[in-house]
């Protein structure tokens, strides 16, 4: 009978103790917390004057304000492009309203739009299907000549943007994603030229560029550019390409 007073006051004590010390901590924190933040404050404007460079220096970039943080500007890189997301993700990015991925076309013989050989995938020739399958059938000329069908290198440049998403149209619905691709290998550019037009390779940059804006340098691959007489339907370039998938696919 004695126990349980002699426990009570034990825990009233214990309670008492335990209230006090958390009534102690509270007051400490609250006379040295904004003390501490002030600090910090204090300490983190110092290292952001000493490791980042004043606005309008960029040509006095590599200079170090404390040659103890060389290191850390060492490190300091140029913003990459779209460096976060997957190519799904940064589709939504290149499509430029309004521009839109075209519907996967059907081939127009007997051969395959996609082949798979290990962990390559072969592209056929794609035509620029985008925004329409008639938007791109002309000619590619040294000036543009729009009542006999030619295009300038511009022109051109368009057209092979096109041939790029129309290309990504078709490895997205014969790969499930566009996320599976690894890098472009190769791509090969033809061009309807006409007899005084040499600037193919400033077309094909237009499908170049396109896929970096997709997949990052992993979208600068080899590459050839060629002036032709004649493109099936009219086209004013077409492309085929080979790319290299992931070792572990992603959806």
């Amino acid at each position: 009978a004695r126990l349980l007073p002699r426990g009570s006051s034990l825990r009233a004590v214990a309670m008492n103790t335990l209230s006090g010390a958390l009534n102690k901590a509270k007051a400490w924190g609250d006379e040295k917390l904004p003390q501490m933040k002030e600090k910090m404050k204090e300490i983190g404007e110092k290292t952001q004057k000493m490791i980042v460079p004043p606005s309008g220096s960029a040509g006095n970039a590599q200079q170090v304000v404390d040659p103890a943080l060389a290191p850390l500007r060492a490190l300091q890189r140029p913003p990459i492009p779209n460096p976060e997301g997957t190519p799904e993700m940064r589709l939504l990015v290149v499509l430029q309203p309004p521009e839109e991925l075209p519907a996967p076309p059907l081939p127009a013989g007997t051969y395959n739009f996609v082949t798979v050989v290990g962990n390559l995938v072969y592209v056929s020739g794609i035509g620029p299907l985008a925004p329409s399958a008639d938007a791109h059938l002309s000619r590619v000329g040294a000036t543009a000549d729009p009542a006999n069908g030619v295009v300038d290198a511009a022109g051109g440049k368009r057209a092979a943007r096109a041939c790029a998403l129309t290309m990504l149209a078709v490895l997205r619905d014969q790969l499930g994603s566009l996320n599976h691709v690894k890098r472009l290998v190769k791509a090969v550019g033809f061009v309807n030229s006409a007899p005084d037009f040499v600037d193919q390779p400033e077309v094909m940059n237009g499908f170049s560029e396109t896929m970096i804006e997709m997949f990052g340098e992993a979208g600068k691959g080899a590459r050839s550019a060629v002036g032709v007489a004649v493109l099936p339907k009219g086209w004013a370039v077409e492309v085929e390409a080979i790319f290299e998938l992931k070792d572990n696919l992603c959806k």
